[in-house]
């Protein structure tokens, strides 16, 4: 008998494989409501770090509580290995979860704070004080096992909170955006520590976050959620490389975002026109421009290349490249250069630029 779980998506993932496995997952808190989420098909391999990535009230967190058990789905269902959890009370889904404030028992130790999952559990003291110490020093807090929750800085209650979520061995591990209250530094602190306990340990992480840098950085693959809805999941490049949306292209940084129909080997909008290749006359749809892709026109070793033609407006050197914004048509295009080009730059003045029409994004209307 043919499996349920062969449900192919456009990633081409079967619900077929160990790990979590949503499944038409939706929730509507009320019948006047909007959903909160909405369909959401997505599998989450063992051993896999997978970020959620959208912006503040597109569902990230409720989906979150869904895996958790927090609260139940309006329809359809939630499977861990192959078994379906959809029901199933939180504190019987062997699933640990870090809140963006660590929630320490302020009349605890931290090495009570760490073992009391596992005193819920049934665990002897010596054990569970031996683990927890041993998971206070893999989270770099060794020696601190008698101080309190006050005597601790923000980044400190954060690393006890994760090695509290992680001392009972859990099945997955839940992280909703556990270091947005932290500053710049010891947010990249954390990142690092994080990303080194999962290669340690092999555990199972579902991670939610704003941040694209953090989801870049940690995350095996990264979902993009929009309004409630999965928009595209794949890995950083393959987001970046290939968005399937202008949604998701234009939330991970694209500027160059423009509509407009393909015509003989050219890409028209109103702005001007923009050479391409490998596309099918009279298609309507988005032209990603990555500004990366330009070099200014120097010499004939260019000629090879397509031709766009500007008004340079400004331009900006910062960390090793020039930061330009050049007026084609009635659009600002924002270029890259990199800071080796040999060009004199003059403001207010034509700019003539080479790119690779093969590095252009198309995305069709009916994608």
């Amino acid at each position: 008998m043919e499996s349920r779980y062969q449900l192919v998506l456009c990633e081409e993932e079967v619900f077929n494989i160990e790990g979590l496995n949503l499944l038409n997952i939706s929730k509507k808190y009320s019948c006047k409501d909007e959903f909160s989420v909405k369909d959401i098909h997505l599998t989450i391999k063992t051993g896999e770090f997978f970020s959620l990535l959208g912006p503040s009230g597109c569902g990230k967190t409720t989906l979150l509580k869904l895996i958790a058990g927090l609260i139940i789905p309006t329809s359809g269902e939630c499977h861990f290995n192959f078994k379906d959890i959809t029901t199933i009370p939180a504190e019987k889904r062997s699933f640990s979860m870090v809140f963006q404030e660590p929630l320490l028992f302020p009349h605890m130790t931290i090495e009570d704070n760490v073992a009391f999952g596992l005193k819920v559990k049934g665990v002897p003291k010596k054990l569970r004080i031996d683990k927890a110490k041993q998971m206070l020093h893999a989270v770099g807090l060794k020696g601190y096992e008698k101080r309190y929750a006050t005597q601790l800085s923000g980044g400190e209650q954060q690393r006890v909170s994760i090695a509290r979520a992680l001392v009972v061995e859990p099945k997955l591990l839940l992280l909703d955006e556990p270091f947005s209250a932290l500053d710049p530094n010891l947010r990249d602190e954390m990142r690092e520590l994080l990303r080194g306990l999962h290669h340690k340990l092999n555990v199972t992480c579902l991670f939610v976050t704003h941040d694209q840098d953090e989801a870049f950085q940690l995350s095996d693959r990264i979902g993009i959620m929009q309004s409630g809805e999965l928009l595209q999941v794949g890995t950083g490049k393959q987001l970046y490389e290939r968005p399937v949306s202008p949604e998701v292209a234009i939330f991970l940084g694209a500027k160059n975002v423009h509509y407009g129909r393909i015509d003989n080997g050219y890409f028209y909008c109103e702005d001007f026109p923009f050479k391409v290749e490998n596309i099918i006359d009279d298609t309507t749809g988005w032209l990603i421009i990555r500004p990366e892709i330009f070099t200014p026109f120097i010499d004939e070793k260019s000629k090879d290349k397509a031709l766009l033609r500007g008004l340079l407006k400004e331009v900006v050197f910062r960390q090793g490249f020039y930061y330009a914004a050049v007026l084609v048509g009635k659009a600002t295009m924002e270029v890259t250069f990199q800071a080796n080009v040999d060009y004199s730059f003059e403001i207010n003045k034509e700019i003539v630029m080479s790119y690779n029409p093969s590095k252009l994004i198309f995305i069709p209307h009916n994608c």
